[in-house]
């Protein structure tokens, strides 16, 4: 709220990331009985841990702390887990790149978690719950994607920072972040309590960077693509679907594409999110579970606030749905379509295409079709421009929207092709390419984009299915192949593999990590219960059965017909066995217990 009260409509004058704040690059952790001090490199104040009362306050340097010191990279925060508080520090960084040519960004490569003291001869049982939540939150840092820099607002993207007046750079780093993509904001608040201790509470980003210097037409620029994800609604495939009451929804990134050539500048933003209705797809052992709309009377509220905070953020929006209209996705398109269609909002724009239908028997020239209903909205929204003078010659007034059930891979080929549709206008724009040129499908930058644009669909599947994306050929190649198709079947049994019986567990780390969930000592925490009974007695019955079978084909009965009947009663006990496991599905499946959880869905 604070960074929106200082945007202002006109460019700011000077450096657009010049910093009145300051976040300290360098750190020393000094480590001894009784304390953690972390002390920042020309810092008055250092970071005072008492590990006996557990207080965590900012004391004044006069000397050089007890105990020894190692180099550190950063402070994720503390979290509060059975055994002790921790302090979550960033050990390894590794350098990305930069976006404006000044300011670097970093990738945690390493991080550790110490303990603020540690516990003598705890209850088992409690020794065992804080291991579960350790594992939890190794499970949610252990991906290489959290972003962060120690002069740059990572979480803003190009043009937010060029519409901001000086009391911005008044504002200490998280206060003026975009709190959408500060993932760390709920483990940074013992320090922001310490306004003296600003300069070690660095905000960090989750999705996915990639900076690349290319070169065409024998002129040399960077490459940038940089998606964010929003951790308002944070969650996992099938666990985390549609909007919540906030109109906040799930999958939600936003990409930004910039080019930098000398001094020139240029990016364009577009956004992806779950539809945004109130429904639900929860795992339960079939392949792909039913989606399940709820609070009907309020689905048009869900979709309003989603859509006025999406004008307010970005402007004027395509909303552009890519989802089937049959099969077990005809129900949630025709709502969508319909809701949309009945309450128009100004400057947003609703657009249904069936992506599997228009494109089906490898027909993909059909994109045609989606692309040339939304051009001429894409040449009124313009992108971004700043020339070589630091004059900001245009700006983006509005955004397309796209969604698919996952917003995943067909979400990925969408916005990849308008990606390049604005990519080629920017690039002519700049002088990198003349008025005629075309990005050929021959040249080495052309490889380039594609790759990078896979392997952003691939960083954001991930995240959220645990696996790569699907179609990711055709983002790469511009090609469907056959090939492409068997090993789109081969990540697609790995994602029903990961969504039913280990996905419930990524959602508690998410849910964790954001403070979504917090441990209390005054309360049974969630971990500690067992799970269904039914989760161990039909997978061992499947088991002892299965066995028998195959023992029975290794040692056969004297007579055939013995042989058979035994065959044929493992056969029907097995297949009995596979039925009783869908009826028991949510049970079997790995649910999330800490926030989503089963019975919270339905009571939904």
């Amino acid at each position: 709220r604070r960074v929106r009260e200082a945007v202002v409509s006109t460019q700011s004058t000077g450096d657009l990331v010049a910093m009145a704040s300051v976040l300290y690059s360098e750190l020393k952790l000094y480590q001894s009985p009784g304390s953690i001090v972390i002390v920042g490199q020309g810092a008055s104040h250092a970071v005072n841990i008492n590990t006996s009362t557990l207080e965590v306050s900012a004391s004044s340097i006069s000397s050089p702390p007890a105990g020894d010191a190692r180099t550190i990279a950063g402070i994720v925060g503390i979290i509060n887990l059975p055994l002790s508080q921790y302090l979550i520090i960033i050990s390894e960084r590794e350098e990305v790149g930069q976006i404006d040519g000044k300011n670097t960004i970093y990738r945690m490569s390493r991080y550790e978690l110490i303990p603020f003291r540690e516990a003598r001869s705890p209850a088992e049982n409690t020794r065992q719950l804080n291991e579960k939540y350790l594992a939890l939150l190794h499970k949610a840092l252990s991906g290489e994607s959290f972003y962060f820099s120690y002069t740059y607002d990572v979480t803003h993207t190009l043009q937010r920072l060029a519409n901001v007046d000086e009391s911005f750079n008044s504002l200490t780093f998280v206060e003026r972040a975009d709190e959408r993509f500060v993932w760390n904001r709920y483990l940074l608040s013992q320090l922001e309590v310490c306004p003296e201790l600003s300069g070690y509470t660095l905000p960090i980003v989750y999705g996915v960077l990639s900076i690349t210097p290319c070169s065409l037409f024998g002129k040399s620029f960077d490459f940038i693509l940089f998606s964010r994800r929003n951790q308002n609604r944070v969650g996992v495939r099938y666990f985390c679907r549609g909007a919540d009451e906030g109109g906040h929804v799930a999958n939600n990134v936003e990409t930004e594409q910039i080019v930098r050539f000398g001094d020139h500048i240029a990016s364009h933003v577009n956004t992806r999110g779950s539809i945004p209705l109130y429904w639900s797809q929860r795992s339960n052992i079939t392949y792909k579970p039913f989606v399940k709309l709820f609070n009907q009377d309020s689905q048009k509220d869900a979709y309003v606030k989603h859509l006025q905070q999406q004008i307010a953020l970005y402007g004027k929006n395509i909303c552009v749905s890519l989802i089937d209209d049959k099969g077990k996705e005809k129900e949630i398109c025709n709502s969508f379509t319909y809701i949309a269609n009945q309450n128009p909002l100004p400057g947003v724009r609703y657009i249904h295409f069936d992506f599997h239908k228009e494109c089906s028997k490898m027909r993909w020239e059909n994109l045609g079709k989606l692309m040339d209903q939304i051009t001429e909205d894409l040449d009124k929204f313009g992108y971004f421009y700043r020339d070589g003078s630091g004059k900001t010659v245009s700006t983006q007034s509005g955004v397309v929207r796209t969604n698919c059930i996952d917003c995943l891979d067909r979400t990925n080929v969408v916005q990849g092709l308008i990606a390049k549709y604005v990519l080629t206008r920017q690039l002519r724009q700049m002088g990198v390419m003349g008025e005629g040129d075309e990005i050929l499908p021959s040249s080495q930058f052309e490889h380039v984009f594609k790759n990078r644009w896979a392997d952003n669909g691939d960083g954001i599947a991930r995240q959220y299915t645990g696996t790569p994306a699907l179609k990711s050929d055709y983002t790469r190649t511009g090609v469907r192949t056959r090939a492409g198709l068997l090993h789109d079947g081969y990540k697609s049994m790995q994602r029903y593999v990961q969504n039913n019986f280990l996905d419930g567990a990524r959602q508690d780390s998410y849910d964790l990590l954001v403070g979504n969930h917090r441990y209390s000592a005054t309360e049974e925490s969630p971990l500690a219960a067992p799970r269904h009974p039914i989760a161990l007695i039909l997978p061992t019955a499947i088991a002892i059965f299965f066995a028998l079978f195959l023992l029975k084909l290794v040692m056969p009965e004297e007579t055939w017909t013995s042989q058979l009947s035994h065959l044929a009663l493992y056969t029907g006990v097995i297949v009995a066995l596979l039925k009783q496991c869908v009826v028991w599905g949510d049970y079997l499946v790995d649910q999330p217990v800490l926030y989503l959880t089963l019975a919270k869905a339905k009571s939904e």
